[in-house]
């Protein structure tokens, strides 16, 4: 079989690019390891509304934050949004809106059909090899996640050495407050943070996250003590019990320095796109799978798919996100460190800013006020 482009992985990244190579009117495929776009389930969801909008998701398929608590061990810093600015999105089916989106303008999808490598031949990717065969591709895009399998055996990318590694619970808690999402940092997820997300219809992900190897703890050890000490905090856990328990790890390092060669890009995880700063990765996922997308239909209509050619992502990508993701890693390499005293420290500055400056903070979007304030690059000495 032969195809314009063969892409491995159906995730947010992969199936944004098979949409956009697809209406462009070019043969996609995508392969998937798993039985079910959409599961399991490795992420808890937050996102920004406007930046939904503007991918063309679904308002019912997020749910609105109206509050913001940001909890350090002796100090906390409250963010209300009348005019909610932040979501917790529906995984699963925003997966699955992304799949229908890729076959509705001509792309394919195989489930069940792990990639386990690319076919170079003279130092070129020109298709991928599952356990069953091998496929022909003009293109193939890595969007295997954070296990990078296509973009390392093509001697693209060393693969990476720091993730934050998650856990959490998906709780049907009937008395949680569905408008207030909760941010948890210091004791209770050392090297990272905590988390409460309510996502709508009487359902929340409480979560521990914790930056590997910067902490050795496993987040698993600290979820259930963080379920017993939300009461203390606030958090309205009566009559919740566990409907599903979620795992993963995102990679917590700056974007890899090259995604593109002959005849391969990388987008997604598997490129390092996420902003480390609060391990957020579904948004710049889908940024990155259009915007690999799009590099690679005009490649296709110039019949060059060279290095030379494909760079032109890896150009654009730099160019417009660039500064803040790197603005991002270096502030969470700082307060990965920071014990229970500095965060208390350092929440007094947080009740500083207005909402709308949290947000854009948590958005990832570090130039401007917020670069030059106090916990820009140099904070934290």
């Amino acid at each position: 079989m032969s195809f314009d482009a063969v892409i491995a992985g159906a995730g947010p990244a992969g199936l944004s690019a098979a949409e956009t190579i697809a209406r462009r009117g070019r043969t996609v495929l995508v392969l998937e390891q798993n039985h079910e776009i959409g599961s399991p389930i490795r992420t808890s969801g937050g996102s920004f509304i406007a930046e939904l909008e503007r991918l063309g998701i679904p308002a019912e398929l997020y749910h609105p934050i109206r509050r913001v608590r940001f909890l350090a061990p002796n100090n906390a810093a409250h963010f209300d949004y009348p005019q909610p600015t932040l979501c917790v999105i529906d995984v699963r089916r925003v997966f699955q809106f992304l799949a229908e989106r890729a076959i509705r303008a001509g792309a394919r999808i195989r489930l069940a059909t792990a990639v386990e490598g690319p076919v170079l031949e003279n130092g070129r990717v020109t298709g991928v090899r599952t356990r069953a065969e091998s496929i022909e591709a003009r293109v193939v895009i890595d969007a295997t996640g954070y296990r990078s399998t296509v973009l390392k055996q093509a001697g693209l990318d060393p693969g990476f050495a720091r993730f934050g590694a998650g856990a959490e619970y998906d709780l049907f808690a009937p008395f949680c407050d569905q408008n207030e999402a909760v941010l948890i940092v210091g004791g209770a997820a050392p090297s990272g943070y905590a988390w409460v997300f309510p996502w709508g219809r009487g359902r929340v992900r409480v979560g521990v996250g914790i930056i590997h190897p910067d902490h050795r703890g496993q987040p698993e050890k600290f979820l259930d003590r963080l379920i017993d000490d939300l009461p203390r905090l606030g958090v309205d856990l009566r009559g919740a019990q566990a409907v599903e328990k979620h795992a993963g790890l995102i990679p917590s390092e700056r974007f890899a320095r090259r995604f593109s060669g002959d005849g391969i890009l990388g987008a997604g995880d598997a490129a390092g796109h996420a902003s480390s700063l609060v391990g957020e990765g579904i948004r710049w996922a889908m940024y990155a799978g259009k915007m690999a997308g799009e590099t690679v239909a005009d490649a296709l209509d110039r019949n060059d798919v060279s290095r030379a050619a494909l760079s032109a992502f890896e150009k654009k990508w730099r160019r417009k996100f660039g500064l803040n993701l790197s603005l991002a890693h270096r502030i969470n390499q700082r307060i990965a460190r920071w014990d229970d005293e500095k965060w208390d420290r350092r929440t007094e500055i947080l009740k500083k800013l207005s909402p709308e400056q949290f947000a854009e903070a948590l958005k990832t979007n570090l130039t401007g006020v917020w670069r030059a304030g106090k916990w820009g690059p140099g904070a934290g000495k």
